[in-house]
């Protein structure tokens, strides 16, 4: 008897999730709190793909998408300075042109003030969601309500931020202006010679090992009969007269419903279902130095005017930077964000003499219009998608989740979900 024919016999209403990210987790955690019997497909261990490399913020402000006209002006750079705050990679321009040319689009200002609009009701009910699934799987203790931090060094630098904060007010999120003390005050490890000013969000929080509370939410999904099978998928394919076939590359399955939350993967999928979306990868890399001192940072800081981030993850802290356009094929390149090591060894004095223990590069799966893809698929009744969401895939893992679950079982949406479907591209 094949898995399909045991959920079959017991009445349960089965659910395939196609990635064992965070947002395929908490999907999980979700689903199977509501009495669906759920199994989880992904080529590796749970938690072990981009999520795993984050810099850890919920945060609850990000109402500011990716395309902007400060970001357009600056496309030029992306092919011809290697270290601007963008690459795109020659090999990849022909590719990802229908990508760049939607984001482009995406940058016009009444395009940035509808996408706030979207991306604020996202945000905002983002570390609740997190609150609530981290009680249902013991994990609250992972989630830090430390907020979030970015520091600029010079008033050009803060001037730059003049959009994100006219959003962020313009939308109710709770951030304040700081002075050189009131940062020391947040971080007096930083070097105070490498900031002026702040941009502080209280409400957002922090997750130093998204491993950890990844698995954590798989883990409270098992125990609600939750399964996890380590398979590659090769195919999803709608069965006639309702269901989904998931082929792997050992065999075939038969489930009632599939989530789609494959991240940089998904577009496949999705077009073997019969929809298009428009989705490319935003490669980040970090670097991890092995810091024993807990007290270097308390929380993430971002450094706007040099495109990255310091985080004082589980095992040290983590440099977190990278915008790179060149597909999922191509060999990482590291020289970029070796490049920004003196740079945090200078803002951060305790890293001074601390070894760098790994590299890692990863795949963020990102719409042009940085909106996430969530609602059920137009060409399949039973498919429904839980992708897309570029910078901001821990922030929103758990209100996708919830989102999803809401779907599943006829609840009315708490807002409206049009901007993310799949059908405006």
């Amino acid at each position: 008897m094949n898995h399909a024919e045991i959920q079959a016999t017991n009445g349960r209403r089965s659910v395939a999730i196609v990635g064992a990210g965070v947002v395929g987790a908490a999907t999980a955690l979700a689903l199977a709190a509501q009495g669906y019997l759920v199994t989880v497909f992904d080529h590796g261990e749970i938690g072990a793909g981009t999520s795993s490399g984050n810099a850890g913020g919920i945060v609850t402000g990000a109402v500011t998408p990716t395309a902007t006209p400060g970001v357009l002006r600056s496309i030029p750079s992306y092919v011809f300075d290697p270290n601007g705050a963008a690459v795109l990679r020659p090999s990849h321009f022909f590719q990802v042109l229908p990508w760049l040319l939607r984001f482009i689009e995406a940058g016009r200002p009444a395009r940035v003030a509808s996408i706030a609009r979207a991306l604020e009701p996202l945000v905002s009910m983002a570390m609740q969601a997190h609150l609530e699934l981290a009680d249902m799987s013991g994990s609250r203790s992972l989630i830090q309500p430390v907020g979030w931090l970015k520091v600029y060094n010079s008033d050009a630098g803060f001037s730059e931020s003049a959009l994100d904060r006219q959003l962020m007010t313009r939308h109710g999120v709770n951030f304040s202006v700081l002075n050189a003390d009131e940062v020391a005050d947040l971080e007096p490890r930083l070097d105070k010679n490498s900031y002026s000013r702040g941009l502080f969000q209280p409400d957002s929080g922090f997750v130093n090992y998204p491993t950890a509370l990844t698995r954590a939410y798989f883990e409270g999904a098992r125990q609600r009969q939750a399964q996890y099978i380590q398979e590659s998928v090769l195919e999803v394919r709608p069965i006639e007269g309702g269901g989904i076939a998931i082929r792997t590359d050992k065999t075939t399955r038969q489930f009632d419903s599939l989530v789609l939350a494959a991240g940089a993967w998904s577009k496949k999928f999705a077009k073997q279902i019969g929809d298009n979306v428009c989705l490319d990868t935003e490669r980040g890399y970090h670097i991890s130095f092995a810091s024993t001192d807990d007290a270097l940072l308390r929380r993430p800081v971002g450094f706007p005017e040099r495109h990255c981030v310091l985080s004082p993850m589980h095992d040290g802290i983590s440099l977190v930077s990278g915008d790179e356009l060149a597909g999922l094929n191509a060999p990482p390149d590291y020289r970029r964000i070796r490049a920004l090591v003196p740079f945090a060894k200078s803002v951060l004095p305790g890293l001074a003499d601390q070894a760098i223990q790994r590299e890692w590069m990863g795949y963020r799966p990102s719409t042009p219009d940085s909106l996430p893809v969530i609602g059920r698929s137009p060409s399949c009744k039973n498919v429904y998608y839980a992708f897309g969401h570029g910078h901001l895939g821990l922030t929103l893992a758990a209100v996708t989740a919830q989102l999803i679950a809401g779907m599943f079982s006829g609840r009315p949406a708490p807002f409206d979900l049009s901007p993310y479907r799949i059908s405006r591209f």
